[in-house]
């Protein structure tokens, strides 16, 4: 469990120094073996990035499909970032209802010529009214993009759960514009660890408090800007011994109460940056109460190293508290999408498959099928829609990432 510090050399420099530590290669005498021909041999790395994921200076294409353009500019995506004032936004006609059934045909004529007139290796992200239901006119956008346009990427909004239609497509900008660096990153990641530990698994912390492969990084970063957090009152909770209950946190991303629930953070299905709410689950934490002097908090407090010194009682951590939530954080996955249901079995066999996904994707992460736990299993009534429209939520874990393999040791560096 390490936090990296970066100096002027740059984070894949600074993270292959650190690799060379577990690798027993740093200072080490000609002839003199690594740790691996001791059989402690690193099997898997978790890293947070979230400190170092900025957005890409490429201005974001959004291609946006409603049956017609808004009448004003309150729908305009003009909040500070500048990924998203930089956003350039095109109407095409074409939209679905909250059932699935289309209002307008799509207008694949006007976007063959937006895409016929835009400078190649653009970056886009296409959005359409009821796209969560039926995704249809979102893929066929993205194809003609795709065969058109020469994009760099193509983003779609059904990617990212929500109700709202202006959340969505303000999460799906975000992370297209991250893109860009998070690919860099992983790239240098995962080259670093190729030559000093070519065996260990690479996983990214997320902002739910778990991790996923690395991979996942460059397809959906805007699920890891917020890991931070959530992997200091996971990191915290390990400390305290707290599988589930309430504590307290103080460390470098502020003063705040969480609640583990099963050995992982509760979470909010979408949680507010800077500029907006974005459709990303991450650990539900709450602003810490103030105590009454002389009155002991009613809940253990953990403070990060050089943090809390003026609190009483507080746990006082001697290592960085997100580093070693990365380390301890398990494989985690969330299947959520909305579904159409006429009756009780339809929501037994949309809850079903669900699990099955999430069993099938915590297996393929490299989690053994015993490891993996069904922690929540739901579904959840739609605001504002047809009530035969509702959103089936399950969310798994497999336990730590090295759990049941063989004379391996889990390491978690944290940038």
């Amino acid at each position: 469990m390490r936090e990296v510090p970066v100096g002027a050399d740059g984070i894949s420099a600074a993270f292959d120094r650190l690799l060379a530590e577990f690798a027993g290669d740093a200072d080490r005498p000609p002839g003199v073996q690594g740790p691996e021909a001791d059989g402690e041999a690193v099997v898997s790395l978790t890293v947070d990035v979230s400190a170092v994921l900025r957005s890409g200076p490429e201005p974001v294409t959004v291609v946006r499909i409603a049956p017609r353009p808004p009448v004003d500019r309150a729908h305009e995506l003009r909040e500070g970032e500048s990924s998203l004032s930089k956003a350039r936004i095109v109407h095409v006609s074409g939209g679905h209802t909250n059932l699935g059934e289309e209002l307008v045909p799509f207008d694949a004529a006007a976007l063959r010529d937006i895409a016929a007139n835009s400078r190649p290796g653009g970056r886009y992200v296409v959005t359409s009214v009821g796209s969560l239901v039926n995704s249809s006119h979102e893929i066929e956008a993205g194809r003609i993009l795709l065969e058109n346009a020469v994009p760099a990427s193509v983003g779609y909004s059904h990617y990212f759960e929500s109700g709202s239609f202006g959340t969505r497509e303000r999460t799906a900008v975000i992370n297209s514009s991250l893109i860009p660096v998070a690919e860099s990153l992983a790239t240098s990641l995962a080259l670093a660890a190729s030559v000093r530990l070519p065996h260990a698994r690479l996983y990214a912390a997320s902002n739910d408090g778990g991790c996923v492969p690395l991979t996942r990084l460059t397809v959906t970063p805007v699920h890891s800007m917020a890991a931070a957090r959530a992997g200091e009152l996971v990191g915290a909770a390990a400390l305290s011994g707290i599988d589930s209950g309430r504590l307290a946190v103080v460390g470098s991303a502020g003063s705040f109460l969480g609640d583990m629930i099963d050995g992982v953070p509760a979470v909010r299905a979408k949680f507010q940056d800077a500029g907006g709410m974005l459709a990303s689950k991450a650990a539900h934490v709450m602003p810490v109460p103030a105590v009454a002097p002389g009155r002991a908090p009613a809940y253990p407090v953990v403070a990060a190293p050089g943090y809390g010194e003026d609190l009483p009682g507080a746990h006082r951590a001697e290592v960085d508290l997100c580093a070693l939530g990365a380390a301890v954080s398990p494989l985690a996955e969330w299947a959520d999408r909305s579904v159409i249901i006429a009756d009780a079995d339809d929501i037994r066999q949309a809850l079903s498959a669900a699990e099955a996904r999430v069993r099938t994707r915590l297996v393929s992460f490299g989690a053994s099928p015993s490891q993996v736990r069904i922690i929540d299993s739901r579904v959840v009534a739609s605001t504002y829609q047809d009530p035969r429209v509702v959103s089936v939520r399950v969310r798994g874990v497999a336990g730590a990432v090295d759990d049941g393999l063989r004379g391996g040791e889990r390491r978690a560096p944290h940038d």
